[in-house]
């Protein structure tokens, strides 16, 4: 599991991030609303995880780059219009999702270990 160094939240999981990564991590219940946004693995870009999914031990949390914070459905589209934006006007290009994988290192925690 990496997590992106500019972690996108919204307000109501901004206080909780640290709470909530902690839970993903361990496999521990999330709140049913609560929504994590992560790269996709295929040409889409982002997938959109509600947090009861995650408790589920079989789920492969060892190649998941996450990008996102949201509670609510609705506030995690809203996030991922926010992040389209963000990335296509950093990066000038709609393909941010190579650039982002390239520089992996320097952009999602985990990468840089000895």
């Amino acid at each position: 599991m990496h997590i992106y160094k500019k972690l996108y939240c919204d307000e109501q999981t901004e206080s909780k991030k640290k709470k909530i990564i902690r839970k993903i991590k361990y496999h521990a219940g999330l709140s049913p609303d609560v929504y994590v946004i992560t790269l996709a693995e295929g040409k889409d870009y982002f997938d959109l995880i509600p947090g009861y999914a995650l408790k589920q031990k079989a789920y492969p949390l060892k190649g998941m780059h996450i990008i996102g914070l949201a509670s609510g459905y609705d506030s995690a589209l809203e996030m991922v219009q926010r992040i389209l934006a963000d990335m296509t006007e950093r990066y000038k290009t709609y393909f941010f999702k190579d650039l982002l994988m390239k520089d992996k290192e320097m952009n999602f925690t985990g990468y840089n270990r000895k």
